[in-house]
């Protein structure tokens, strides 16, 4: 289903999640029988690699504390271009075909209302330790590949916060 790319204080990448992905079920939890396929830097043994099976699954795990960032071309969505990216991020990265469905992004805003229910209101809108949910988009004329769009994200957000 997507990709989600967590990212922290130290602005490289440190865990990767992958929800539904591509491998088949007997593959799964043996990540070293696919690894030489795709491990072309030896990515296993500088972040943590995470499967869920779905969206639901994953939201139960999400990091505390942190920002879900949606990337996807959502009417609302804000651009890149003027985005602060927070401290604490995990980005969510759709299908490259598809991108990320209605229900899914139903599933994700109703998890954030249930979850900020009763939080006072001071400390919905920018507070460090509350769990937010912002959508960004990136201004291009059609779908972009997974890694390129991934590989943006990261570096955008890398530069934006070793600016002066």
């Amino acid at each position: 289903m997507a990709t989600i790319i967590r990212s922290g204080q130290n602005l490289g990448v440190n865990t990767v999640f992958v929800i539904g992905g591509f491998i088949e079920e007997k593959y799964k939890g043996c990540i070293h029988k696919f690894s030489h396929q795709m491990n072309t830097q030896n990515g296993e043994s500088n972040l943590t690699l995470l499967y869920f099976s779905d969206l639901s699954e994953f939201l139960k795990h999400l990091p505390s504390q942190t920002t879900l960032v949606l990337v996807e071309t959502f009417e609302a969505a804000q651009n890149l271009n003027d985005y602060k990216h927070p401290t604490n991020a995990t980005y969510l990265l759709g299908r490259e075909t598809t991108g990320i469905d209605k229900a899914d992004l139903e599933t994700i805003e109703n998890f954030f209302h249930v979850l900020n229910a009763g939080i006072p209101t001071q400390h919905l809108k920018n507070h460090k330790k509350t769990a937010h949910l912002h959508k960004i988009k990136i201004e291009t004329p059609q779908s972009l590949n997974l890694g390129v769009c991934a590989s943006i994200i990261m570096y955008d957000r890398q530069c934006k916060q070793t600016e002066p």
